[in-house]
């Protein structure tokens, strides 16, 4: 017994301790939490215009793990289940019936229905809310409720790449009548979706909070992880100087930088704390012209403009030659639809040709003009490499440069003659983005209006089968090629750094699966 008795005032006595110890010393639950708090810093060089899928043409990230979408992709780039269970499709194409999950809760606490993917995807097709994304629906002629967990879409024609549509970050569902709801906040101070991150806070070019959500237990089947993330906050921190970013990661102010600049990876490679993973991308970089202005509606200047481009010194110079030359309209890691024959239709590099179809077309003595570009370290090395070479050819090119949301004000206003410009893709559907006229004239930045063009993007998108799909793209690609409606350059490799810290990281081809078993060491636990 007074062994017992002493032991309750040992007990008693210690917890004073610990108790005056926390008010000397201001310690508190909140805090005591901070030490083992896990906080992913990400750096990026720019941020979105807006965190709203719908009406955004840039996707912050964040939005990614903000909103799930009715169909996911898994590390195979197969499509797999998400907030849709299944799906069925009518035997003439025209009719899909996607059977929803049910056990889905909003971030706001609203149960995940049939109504909400309704109002989701009317709302892109809705002219009047100007979505970046209506093209991509187009397919879809209505979207019926046959119950709360299932949603019917009728399409116009079939449409084979439906899936690949649902499945990306501008399909994430929003809860119906987010607009009326929220209002003017809405895609600013509050974005409500049913993901596995929650917004925190956004502060425009500087930084976005993601807050995890405790309530998530709903992710793909594929992962390893389908319950709430094992990280605590995720940073999406804006690091506009590509040195500073570059910095930040060696020194561990980031985690994770994605797209590494070429020039950067023999410096990473040799850090034993960072590894740098290379993987073929789904991306291409190309030179572009406004092809409504003089003289790039001359077929001959634009064929000129192609043979001036010497792409294996641009791949030497610009690329470290990490990268392999482009003479298609789409990457070759698309394999189905990526038309093989590109290099014998495409634009020999040849000096005196480019020279001989500039005097055909009336400018013997050659041209001046303007190449526009961002910024960045790649880009501005792109623009002189590109100069030297057109000069070779008897164009003149001054250079400008802009910041990233500069330069897309400026594409969007069509003050452009020659531009730089990358993009990323993961099909042909990119195509139907840039070049169809109806997308003039943003995101159709070269500017673009042709009928045959038209004619041929949309036979290829109404192809029943994802095999007659692909042969039609590739007649797309033959025409695009014999036009000369870009200069393709270069294929690029994905490249992302990841730090030391980050544990069970997985290479995903799109997107960082952060709720997939994606762990961070946080210092001193």
């Amino acid at each position: 017994m007074q062994v017992n008795k002493f032991k309750r005032i040992t007990m008693v006595t210690l917890a004073i301790i610990m108790l005056l110890s926390c008010t000397i010393t201001g310690c508190s639950e909140k805090e005591a939490s901070k030490t083992s708090e896990k906080v992913l810093v990400i750096g990026y060089d720019r941020d979105a215009e807006i965190m709203d899928t719908i009406k955004t043409a840039w996707y912050s990230d964040a939005l990614i793990y903000i909103h799930d979408r009715l169909v996911t992709r898994d590390y195979e780039f197969g499509y797999r289940p998400g907030l849709a269970e299944s799906w069925d499709v009518s035997e003439d194409g025209l009719t899909w019936t996607f059977h929803l999950r049910k056990d889905v809760k909003f971030h706001d606490g609203k149960k995940f229905t049939a109504e909400d993917v309704k109002w989701t995807i009317d709302t892109i097709k809705d002219p009047d809310t100007a979505s970046p994304f209506s093209g991509d629906l187009a397919a879809i002629k209505e979207v019926n409720i046959v119950d709360e967990h299932t949603v019917e879409m009728v399409l116009n024609y079939p449409f084979p790449n439906l899936l690949y549509n649902l499945s990306a970050t501008a399909s994430g569902i929003h809860p119906a009548n987010a607009y009326d709801t929220y209002g003017s906040d809405y895609g600013k101070k509050v974005v409500i979706g049913t993901g596995p991150y929650k917004l925190g806070e956004w502060t425009p070019g500087d930084k976005t909070v993601l807050v995890r959500n405790e309530d998530y237990n709903w992710g793909p089947e594929w992962m390893s992880n389908r319950g709430p993330a094992l990280i605590d906050k995720i940073v999406l921190k804006i690091i506009p100087d590509e040195n500073s970013r570059i910095m930040e990661l060696e020194v561990g102010g980031i985690h994770i930088l994605r797209n590494v600049p070429e020039t950067y990876v023999e410096r990473l490679d040799k850090k034993s704390d960072i590894t740098v993973y290379k993987e073929p991308a789904t991306k291409l970089g190309y030179l572009a012209y406004a092809t409504d202005k003089e003289p790039f509606t001359d077929v001959r200047v634009r064929r000129a403009i192609n043979h001036a481009l010497n792409k294996e010194e641009i791949i030497q110079f610009v690329l470290n030659g990490i990268g392999e030359a482009a003479y298609g309209y789409l990457p070759p890691a698309l394999k189905d639809e990526y038309l093989q024959e590109s290099k014998d239709l495409a634009y020999d590099y040849d000096p005196e040709k480019a020279k001989q179809l500039l005097a055909e077309a009336g400018y013997p003595d050659g041209l001046r003009l303007t190449l526009s570009a961002d910024n960045s370290s790649k880009s501005r090395k792109l623009a002189e490499i590109i100069q030297v070479q057109l000069k070779a050819v008897g164009i003149e090119a001054s250079i400008q440069t802009f910041d990233s949301s500069g330069y897309a004000d400026f594409l969007r206003e069509g003050k452009q003659e020659l531009f730089i410009r990358e993009y990323s893709w993961s099909n042909a559907d990119i195509l139907d983005w840039f070049l169809l006229s109806r997308q003039f004239p943003y995101p159709n930045h070269s500017r673009w209006v042709d009928e045959r063009t038209d004619e041929l993007i949309t036979y290829a998108a109404q192809r029943p089968t994802w095999d007659e799909r692909a042969e039609a793209y590739k007649e797309v690609q033959r025409y695009l090629i014999d036009q000369a409606v870009w200069a393709p350059v270069y294929i690029p490799m994905n490249m992302i750094a990841v730090r030391k810290e980050v544990k069970n990281f997985k290479y995903h081809p799109w997107m960082l699966q952060y709720n997939d078993g994606f762990d961070l060491e946080v210092s001193g636990k």
